[in-house]
């Protein structure tokens, strides 16, 4: 463990894209894993980061929001897209960002506080393909299979 850690967790894949990854321990969460590229049942990367994203920078908005006393309405929606890169392929990164109750100038403040707190959002936002981007509300639909 690091020194300091005040959570730790292993999660194992075996076998890649196929099978599943899975929580060591007792904690007894498995997913079925898969590629967006390959027509198979299971949950791929691109989700997992979606998930990792959304839920974590969304939970630190909203402590952010608390801490100074606003409205915690926070909502965020990410989308991962894949694409060819040389090589290989690259994620390309769109968190967006709701915040009904405030103004542009509030909500850029409670963003950018929560970029420099939020342990996913600092792993991921110096990367080129990574962007923050507040809305005024989620347009673009999913369609089926995203």
């Amino acid at each position: 463990m690091v020194d300091g850690s005040l959570y730790h967790t292993y999660v194992k894949n075996e076998a890649g894209l196929v099978g599943e990854s899975y929580v060591e321990g007792n904690q007894g969460l498995a997913l079925g894993v898969s590629s967006s590229l390959i027509d198979a049942p299971g949950a791929n990367p691109e989700q997992f980061i979606g998930f990792a994203l959304s839920t974590c920078f969304n939970a630190t908005l909203r402590i952010v929001e608390h801490r100074e006393k606003m409205a915690e309405d926070a909502q965020v929606r990410t989308r991962v897209d894949i694409v060819k890169d040389n090589p290989g392929y690259k994620f390309i990164v769109e968190a967006q960002i709701l915040m009904p109750s405030l103004d542009t100038e509030t909500a850029q403040h409670v963003i950018d506080t929560a970029l420099d707190e939020c342990p996913v959002a600092k792993l991921l936002k110096d990367n080129d393909t990574v962007t923050f981007r507040l809305v005024d509300a989620f347009t673009d639909e999913p369609e089926l299979g995203e």
